[in-house]
């Protein structure tokens, strides 16, 4: 499983404009995109203009599927999101560890 977390960085009064947004365009991802197991976004409590979306990916096939061979290095992006943003979307990607939380013999 691969995680993928874009982290955006909001200008100041466009955050509530940007989430629903965000919301409207990834609402249809899971019908979309085979290998999309879960999704989820994210607000900074202690900064809301910091919006992290986070999904779930059953394997590399299915990222490239969603983002495209350059998968690691660039964020899929939707139409105009850099007037909602102080610096480009931020990128990382992180694999489970299978053992972390494996059910263990007593």
């Amino acid at each position: 499983m691969i995680v993928r977390v874009s982290e955006a960085h909001v200008r100041d009064g466009l955050a509530d404009e940007f989430l629903a947004l965000l919301r409207e365009l990834v609402a249809s991802f899971p019908e979309q995109y085979d290998g999309l197991l879960r999704h989820d976004m994210l607000v900074d409590l202690a900064d809301p203009s910091r919006v992290q979306y986070v999904s779930e990916w059953a394997d590399e096939a299915a990222l490239v599927a969603y983002a495209g061979d350059d998968w690691r290095t660039q964020p899929v992006t939707f139409p105009d999101e850099e007037r909602f943003l102080r610096q480009p979307l931020e990128l990382r990607h992180f694999e489970s560890d299978a053992e972390v939380g494996a059910p263990t013999s007593r």
